[in-house]
């Protein structure tokens, strides 16, 4: 194993930290408050990182992005193991600014490696059939989403890009102005600006200049030399590698995971990251917490106090649920009235309530839902699934559809979880049915999930099949 340096920022930063250097990674570029957490575990570093790990928008995801790809893909797979397969990931096909040989399909379509279909933002566009060397400058990470592409070579390295033909400079957004004064006059003595684009990475901003210019020598003649050889005769292909990215959700198990972890060198509570990705009134509601742990006050079950806390909180409110899915597409369900909440071994049980008041078929059952039926919706916080019990106004049954997801989250802004594809449906009359197996299997094969989670929705898939008997049959 290639030993490389890791970047690490965001809520889970010092599990992780203390997994990958547990793996013989370098870990690079610490806040100075991780730095204090794990001194007594490692040096720190402050040469550029070849991958770099943060919380996104969504703090229950986790961005990884690397050059040279390898060392992303490697990472990628060492933090999926350390959770026990409990994640799923969308990763990027080609690779961010990798050079790529392609294929004009016309109106501005080009056919890629592995099947695949880009948009090219260039015009004019070139005819249909032509071959054409092009540079991925935007991933497909999102649902519907597909690649971007620019005409020309575009070469990364450590402290800088290059692409060609092109023209100006560009810097990113922590690169500080006396830097950014320093490169850009420097650049200008060794490249003309007119037929290259330079853009300067984070890790220039504390970097030698000289060493910086030479990499953007180097970077500017293999730009050059990519470009100008052209594409060649064979079918679509991948000329050079650039960034490695993948997005990576992190479900209640994974999160548990992280806490046992981050509990080696810091006092933490139950839940801790859960809570930290709920929100920030959650997220003080930790450091508080946490604050009485260190002074002896409470123990790590605190945690679990919070969480019911805030479960408590929502009896008798509306609130929604997000059904995130492992390609990152997500649905808001409801409203729901929350008709009860208990506290049970270390769960939170909660009965929601829906009334209809539209027609409608009942996904996945097939069956009518009629202005006035009722959904009830148990959640609890100790299995992998959600049971939706459809009745009509008088009470009588229509069918059940079981929701097989990981185990639900509680926050004060409602209930989330990741969908695991499978279900369970059942129909007065009938035997209990899994559907949705297919998509499931896909997401295997694709990667999606990890194997942990794949094991689970297929057990818990047999499970509901036993409870449904037992309560219906």
């Amino acid at each position: 194993m290639a030993i490389y340096k890791v970047r690490i920022k965001g809520i889970y930063s010092t599990a992780l930290a203390i997994a990958l250097k547990e793996k013989g990674y370098i870990l690079t570029d610490l806040s100075e408050v991780l730095k204090k957490r794990l001194a007594d575990i490692t040096p720190s570093s402050s040469s550029p990182p070849d991958v770099t790990i943060k919380s996104l928008d969504d703090p229950n995801e986790l961005l990884i992005i690397s050059f040279p790809w390898e060392a992303g893909a490697e990472v990628d797979k060492v933090i999926t193991e350390i959770l026990n397969g409990m994640v799923s990931a969308v990763r990027g096909k080609l690779g961010l600014y990798t050079v790529v040989d392609g294929i004009s399909k016309g109106s501005c379509k080009v056919l890629l490696p592995g099947g695949l279909e880009g948009k090219l933002l260039s015009e004019p566009c070139p005819e249909e059939g032509r071959r054409i060397r092009v540079t991925v400058v935007r991933e497909a990470v999102d649902p519907g989403q597909e690649p971007l592409l620019k005409i020309g070579a575009r070469v990364v390295g450590k402290y800088s890009m290059v692409h060609y033909p092109a023209s100006g400079v560009s810097f990113s957004e922590f690169v500080r102005d006396e830097a950014k004064a320093s490169l850009l006059s420097s650049v200008s003595r060794v490249l003309n600006i007119k037929e290259f684009h330079v853009h300067f990475r984070s890790s220039s901003k504390d970097a030698n200049v000289d060493e910086v210019l030479n990499e953007v020598r180097k970077l500017a003649e293999e730009a050059k030399k990519l470009y100008e050889e052209g594409p060649g005769s064979k079918a679509p292909s991948i000329v050079r590698r650039g960034e490695y990215i993948s997005i990576m959700y992190l479900p209640r198990p994974a999160k548990e995971t992280l806490d046992q972890i981050r509990s080696k060198v810091v006092k933490t509570i139950k839940s801790h990251h859960s809570l930290r990705a709920s929100g920030k009134v959650e997220s003080q509601m930790v450091d508080v917490a946490e604050e009485a742990l260190k002074l002896g006050s409470c123990n790590e079950d605190v945690g679990l106090a919070l969480v019911n806390y805030i479960a408590r909180s929502l009896s008798g409110r509306r609130i929604h649920i997000k059904h995130k899915r492992p390609d990152r597409s997500e649905i808001t369900l409801g409203p729901f009235y929350v008709d009860n909440v208990t506290f049970i071994d270390n769960g939170i049980k909660m009965v929601l309530r829906r009334v209809f008041t539209s027609r409608g078929i009942l996904d996945g059952l097939g069956v009518e839902k009629r202005p006035g039926d009722i959904a009830i919706t148990t959640v609890d916080t100790r299995e992998w699934s959600l049971i939706h019990e459809y009745l009509t106004s008088d009470g009588k049954l229509i069918g059940v559809y079981v929701n097989i997801n990981t185990p639900p989250e509680i926050g004060f802004n409602g209930i989330r979880y990741l969908d695991l594809y499978i279900d369970v449906v059942f129909r007065p009359g009938e035997e209990p049915q899994v559907i949705d197996e297919e998509e499931l299997d896909k997401a295997r094969e694709e990667n999606v999930i990890g194997e942990g989670l794949y094991r689970r929705a297929r057990e818990e898939a047999r499970r509901a099949i036993g409870r449904l008997k037992a309560m219906y049959l």
